[in-house]
């Protein structure tokens, strides 16, 4: 009988272990986080404008923050889906922004428009081409 209860506690003490195992979180935007250079061509212009954009993490899962979007030192954020971008219509310092982009290894295809209400120009539409930088 002793020995049945003393196979039982330990069965009982065994049974009560378990093992985690914790593995790292992976969020897909830090493959897009960093600094770019960017080219932008302007379809409404005919123009090309070469700046550098910051990509970092929003405080939301999936969304990113793009700072000098426009090289008009505006910050805009947009949702990170796999290789999709999508920056939904916002107004950010008096441009109204929206747009799409794929990303592609450190390369990031943009599409998007962008109206100054201010000045009461014309929609500029724009494709911009951003490579990381580091």
């Amino acid at each position: 009988m002793k020995t049945f209860v003393t196979l039982c506690l330990i069965a009982l003490s065994l049974s009560a272990c378990t093992i985690e195992t914790v593995e790292p979180r992976f969020d897909p935007r830090d493959r897009v986080v960093g600094r770019y250079e960017a080219e932008e061509y302007s379809e409404t212009y005919r123009d090309f404008t070469y700046y550098s954009i910051h990509i970092t993490k929003s405080g939301y899962s999936h969304e990113i923050r793009l700072d000098n979007f426009y090289a008009a030192d505006i910050s805009v954020y947009a949702v990170l889906d796999q290789d999709r971008i999508t920056i939904p219509f916002q107004v950010k310092d008096g441009y109204e922004i929206e747009g799409v982009g794929t990303v592609s290894g450190n390369e990031i295809d943009l599409h998007y428009s962008v109206r100054d209400r201010y000045n009461g120009s014309r929609t500029d539409f724009c494709e911009t081409k951003l490579w990381l930088e580091y």
